[in-house]
């Protein structure tokens, strides 16, 4: 009964816990070493020696994650992708795409909630900024479909997935006369196709996260303080800026542009990095508490926990 798909489904459409954040360890030498300090349950600590081990080496880079679900590649070969799901300590391998073009390939893990299936999607360069080609696996089948169009340049960093849909800032490199301001990218798992998304505003040191299921935007452009834009009306693409946040003080933060805010959490918190310290700041009182989390290289991603059982998935 709590391996039936539709009992997953019913957790994430109706779940009521609280958000998590879930830690992953991404050192290699001795794993073992690593401390992590919990602060109220809000913290998940993922097993990356089940990962690394079923991939056959511990140089595995974090693609994308939607739901629950993590997607790894090899960094030296990134047609060997894994699945996992941390709450179920189940790790599958995705079958292998083609051959061809696998250099600057970018990976998202998306979810059609109109056929209760997750995709990934590959986005690869043929040659030049301009020339994008993309794949797409279904978890469930044994291979990838090419699709007609891909997106219409290179891609940056890692997508959010947030309404439906992946989301990339575009890459740096690309021409921004060309964009006519429209520097995000977005893929509809449902429909399959690419879209472009139009910033409040950009800026080199923004980046983007799911807030509260909505896409947001952080703008770090300032020198005191930083903003986040949601998207609150996803289909009428409108920001609305939702949080400013004062830097220094109170938190004592010289340079906005090393701030990283990692999502919603416990306590009507926000939950922000700053190098290697970690700030749970709450934007009602404006109280703010360090959290210890020790590791030579580790991250830290809003997390909420998936009963899907991924092990039945796993192709031959």
């Amino acid at each position: 009964m709590i391996d039936d798909p539709s009992l997953a489904y019913m957790h994430l459409t109706r779940s009521v816990e609280e958000p998590k954040m879930l830690i992953l360890d991404h050192q290699t030498k001795n794993p073992d070493t690593s401390r992590f300090t919990e602060v109220a349950g809000g913290f998940l600590k993922a097993d990356m020696k089940l990962v690394t081990k079923f991939a056959k080496s511990k140089a595995c880079f974090l693609e994308s994650c939607c739901n629950g679900l993590l997607c790894f590649a090899k960094i030296y070969g990134d047609r060997v992708l894994v699945l996992f799901n941390p709450l179920r300590q189940e790790v599958i391998a995705l079958p292998p795409h083609r051959a061809s073009y696998t250099k600057k390939s970018k990976y998202g893990l998306g979810f059609d909630s109109s056929t209760n299936t997750y995709k990934v999607v590959r986005v690869f360069s043929r040659g030049g900024s301009f020339n994008m080609g993309a794949d797409v696996y279904t978890l469930g089948t044994s291979s990838w479909r090419p699709i007609s169009k891909g997106p219409l340049c290179l891609l940056a960093g890692r997508p959010i997935f947030a309404c439906g849909a992946l989301h990339w800032f575009v890459h740096p490199y690309v021409d921004r006369d060309a964009l006519k301001g429209k520097y995000i990218v977005s893929f509809d798992v449902g429909k399959e196709e690419f879209g472009w998304i139009s910033p409040p505003k950009y800026y080199s040191s923004s980046h983007l996260l799911d807030l509260g299921g909505n896409l947001a935007m952080v703008d770090r452009s300032f020198d005191s303080h930083i903003e986040i834009w949601v998207m609150k009306e996803y289909k009428k693409k409108e920001w609305v800026k939702e949080y400013k946040i004062d830097i220094y003080p109170p938190l004592g933060i010289s340079d906005s542009s090393l701030v990283e805010v990692i999502g919603l959490w416990e306590f009507g918190e926000i939950l922000l990095r700053n190098r290697e310290s970690f700030i749970s700041y709450n934007l009602k009182t404006g109280v703010k508490r360090y959290i210890e989390i020790l590791g030579h290289d580790v991250e830290v991603l809003y997390h909420m926990g998936s009963l899907l059982s991924i092990s039945k998935f796993q192709t031959k």
